[in-house]
């Protein structure tokens, strides 16, 4: 009895109850539906409700007024089985109020609620981690047919004080061979009920919250800093006396300055100049502070800038040329004469750079500029561009019309051949690239085309008084799998893409990496001495080693790195933006010979240290290396692309591109990790930059795992559409960067799409865009359209690889120097994001669709509103505002 009586002693002494257990109810359920074409669906009322991976979330909500003012020490979710076995789940709050028979995938159900919280909102963005949820990650306690899992107290707490609306129960698997159940409220003795051990206790009242005050941000959304007082758990946040969505409060942390959104509100109130905003804390107990009171500003967040005239086209002249037209290089007719795409009618001969009579073109110092010109006639003529004062270096092309639906279309470029071969019914596309210099003074410059068969075309070039950086700010990462044969090639490549503003990045190992005696790596091109890569010497590293052997491949991708490569070029010597490195799960050493079969990566390598110790190890040699090669501007990417399998031997356990179940999260944070101890040094010195990249299609299942990692993510398109605000919130609060990827427009398709797609990533606080697939190495889009292909090997008359390029390559450049133009127009104004692109949108309409024939496919963005002669008035309008 002496035990018994020292405890209770313990309680009374501390004011606190012996525990006890209270089984809370379930008062709703349902299993919310996010497969495409179901995501309308409800099963609120049904007996058995699915969870299944990342189609199927269930929700539930609890009547907690039995804990009310108590102290939650343990918590168990109770439910028995259905069909199937769940070997785990992740329990998470509900940042949203829901109705159990009207919600769905899309909406909460509840009246005057917009989506999840706010409009758009699909479920999954305030479960999991997202919208400032609380995430567990629970293994699944079977006995006897009924699932046993552990819930957070905090869970329990947030729901008893209002602070959540329920938990989502999230399996950690995503097998979709099968279809778990579990058996739902309206089972009578089988429903899921919460078990709950707590005790009373005479908890503190929180102090007033301290610091309250508006915070600037440059991304336009409203804010305000505060600092948690002791004893805080949550917050209750009121604007304008309107309760402020929970999915925009963060959880209490006391003592530390904190940041409340100040967004979804009833548009009677949001379009006010000014907000009164109350905050409120509360104790695990229900205990309320005085509340803190602030006044913010509005105004200013999001007014528009004044719009400006970007109509500088010169209309079509009285003299047209005969079987002469020229167009932007970003649009396209087809070998008949017909438009790819919305052109309309007369365009050939009235447009942003041709009045029918004469080429105008515009230039900031340093742009490299086009034009396309189309061609009728009876001979074979010759084309020449002479330019007065003004040195610039002329590229021409012409274009190779391929098959696609039924039409004839220009797509691949290839040198101008001359003489060039004319017909009179058909079209023969050239394009001409003039690289005005960086030193250049403003003015016009004047010049003609000039056709060997008497066709004369004037050409002005307006070279404007500001200038493009040398470098890019933001990026255009053309992706490849698998090195050219030769170092040659490779350097090739890359200076085709340089003079187009972009880079190459070529990932240089398999999927199949992990399989016994697999090449971890393929770095075997053959080197400038003529010998080839030591790949064997490569991948030997040995467990427990601290360095590895480099010697090749910094004779190899040295003078690429550096940026020497580029020393004679337009731009100057620029280093690599975007370069893999040769990091993974199988390099420096082979994963499954390491791995124990625990599908948790901080569990799988336990008994063999040396797997994590060498990564490390090697890492830390390359910063070094790095570091003594003078590296320092180069975008080295740390990045796992294997898509594995725990059951497939030959790959790696995870899902490490484009992760979709927990475990995946789970091992990229593990190798995340593993990835910061070995660029600490690189942290402390920031002269060698590695990033860590994680390829995400499915942020929204993050599950917890990637939190508070300021990582690179490439995000996909339909992501970036779909869970836009909670990737720019990560952004945020993380100080994650983000590319979005996707793949070229279909060449049947207006090219206008690729600056669109451009524009939308930027406007959306994105970096760069990647393009999947471009390297097309069996030369078949010189002969057939080919969606992905942007540079095109093949081979000349002696059989020696030469590499064209696609006229969509000249959409991208162009995309990438109009936000060049935004980005120094932004600086230059010192508008806000929302400010800028109001600007864009005066122009031009980004509401993209996004186009996927599968559901790993990378996306197509389309974007029927973005037309010609909105993206030009839009160059001309940010131009107008910089030369002024």
């Amino acid at each position: 009895m002496r035990p018994c009586i020292c405890l209770l002693a313990v309680f009374i002494a501390a004011n606190v109850s012996p525990a006890e257990t209270i089984r809370l109810p379930v008062s709703k359920d349902n299993s919310i539906v996010m497969v495409d074409g179901e995501w309308s669906e409800n099963a609120g009322t049904q007996g058995r409700i699915r969870i299944k991976g990342n189609q199927h979330i269930v929700a539930m909500a609890f009547d907690t007024r039995a804990i009310a003012g108590k102290i939650v020490d343990e918590a168990t979710l109770v439910c028995v089985q259905g069909d199937n076995n769940i070997s785990g789940v992740t329990i998470s709050t509900i940042a949203t109020p829901w109705d159990e028979t009207h919600s769905t995938g899309l909406t909460a159900g509840m009246p005057g609620l917009v989506g999840w919280g706010y409009a758009g909102a699909k479920f999954p963005a305030v479960i999991g981690g997202n919208g400032f949820t609380l995430t567990e990650h629970s293994p699944s306690d079977l006995r006897d047919g009924v699932y046993h899992w552990n819930v957070p107290p905090d869970a329990v707490h947030a729901m008893t004080v209002g602070a959540a609306y329920g938990l989502a129960i999230h399996e950690d698997d995503s097998d979709y061979g099968r279809n778990p159940t579990i058996f739902a409220h309206e089972q009578g003795s089988k429903k899921p009920y919460l078990e709950v051990q707590c005790h009373d206790i005479a908890g503190d009242t929180p102090a007033r919250p301290s610091g309250l005050r508006p915070v600037t941000s440059n991304d336009g959304v409203l804010q305000v800093a505060v600092t948690a007082p002791e004893h805080a758990f949550v917050y209750d946040v009121f604007v304008d006396d309107v309760p402020l969505g929970r999915h925009n409060i963060p959880l209490a942390a006391p003592g530390e300055q904190q940041t409340i959104v100040i967004r979804d509100l009833p548009e009677e109130i949001a379009k006010r100049d000014q907000h009164h905003v109350k905050v409120i804390a509360c104790s695990r107990t229900g205990q309320t502070s005085q509340d803190a009171t602030l006044v913010v500003s509005a105004s200013g967040i999001g007014i528009l800038p004044v719009v400006v005239d970007g109509d500088a086209v010169e209309h079509a002249g009285k003299m047209p040329m005969p079987r002469l037209w020229v167009i932007p290089v970003t649009d396209k007719y087809d070998i008949e004469g017909k438009p790819v795409g919305d052109l309309p009618d007369g365009y050939r001969s009235d447009n942003a750079i041709f009045n029918g009579e004469r080429i105008r073109l515009s230039a900031a110092a340093g742009e490299v500029v086009s034009f396309q010109m189309l061609l009728r006639g009876e001979n074979s003529v010759t084309v020449e561009l002479t330019l007065e004062s003004l040195r610039a270096r002329v590229d021409w092309f012409e274009a190779v019309y391929v098959p696609t639906d039924g039409r004839r279309i220009p797509d691949p470029l290839v040198p101008l051949s001359s003489p060039l071969e004319l017909t009179p019914d058909q079209d023969r596309a050239i394009v001409a690239d003039i690289y005005v210099p960086f030193d250049a003074e403003p003015g016009v410059r004047h010049g003609t085309v000039r056709v060997s068969d008497g066709r004369r075309v004037p050409i002005e070039i307006d070279v404007m008084p500001f200038a493009l950086p040398r470098a890019a700010t933001f990026f255009c990462e053309m992706n490849g799998y698998g090195l050219p044969d030769t170092v040659q090639q490779y350097e090739a490549l890359q200076q085709i893409a340089y003079d187009h503003r972009v880079h190459a990045n070529i990932l240089y190992y398999s999927h199949r990496t992990a399989a016994p005696g697999a090449r971890k790596t393929n770095l075997d091109m053959r080197l400038p001495s003529g010998r080839r890569m030591d790949n064997r010497r490569y991948d030997d590293v040995q467990p427990g080693a601290k360095w590895a052997y480099w010697d090749d491949f910094v004779a190899a991708f040295g003078p690429y790195l550096d940026g020497s490569l580029f020393e004679d070029g337009h731009r100057g010597p620029i280093p690599a933006p975007g370069f893999y490195l040769s990091f993974h799960e199988s390099w420096p050493l082979n994963c499954r010979a390491y791995y124990n079969g625990d599908p948790d990566a901080f569990e799988a390598f336990k008994a063999t240290p040396e797997y994590a110790e060498t990564y490390v190890n090697v890492m830390r040699d390359f910063v070094a290396l790095a570091k003594s090669k003078g590296w320092n501007h180069t975008g080295f990417q740390v990045y796992f692309n294997n898509k594995g399998s725990r059951e497939e031997l030959t790959k790696a356990p995870w899902i490490l591109d484009e992760p979709t179940s927990y475990w995946d999260y789970r091992a990229l944070q593990y190798y995340g990790e593993l990835t910061d101890r070995g660029r600490e040094k690189a942290a402390i010195d920031p002269s060698v930059h590695i990033d860590y990249r994680i390829d995400i299609s499915r942020p929204e299942y993050c599950r917890g795992e990637l939190d508070g990692r300021n990582d690179f993510w490439v995000v996909s398109s339909s992501a970036f559409k779909n869970y836009r605000r909670l990737v720019t919130d990560r952004m945020r609060r993380d100080g994650l960067r983000v590319w979005v990827y996707g793949s070229s427009n279909h060449v049947r398709e207006s090219n206008r799409d690729i600056e669109a797609w451009a524009l939308d990533a930027w406007s959306g606080g994105a970096t760069g865009i990647v393009p999947w697939q471009t390297v097309n190495k069996n030369g078949k889009a010189l002969v057939e359209a080919d969606q992905l292909g942007l540079f095109i090997f093949d081979k000349d008359a002696r059989g020696e690889t030469t590499i064209d390029h696609s006229l969509r390559l000249k959409a991208f450049r162009d995309a990438q120097q109009l936000i060049e133009y935004l980005n120094l127009l932004q600086a230059q104004q010192g508008w806000s994001r929302p400010q800028i692109n109001a600007f864009v949108h005066q122009h031009v309409g980004l509401n993209a669709t996004v186009d996927k024939t599968h559901e790993a496919d990378a996306g197509t963005s389309r974007y029927t509103v973005a037309t010609a002669a909105g993206l030009e008035r839009l160059r001309f309008a940010a131009a107008k505002l910089l030369s002024e």
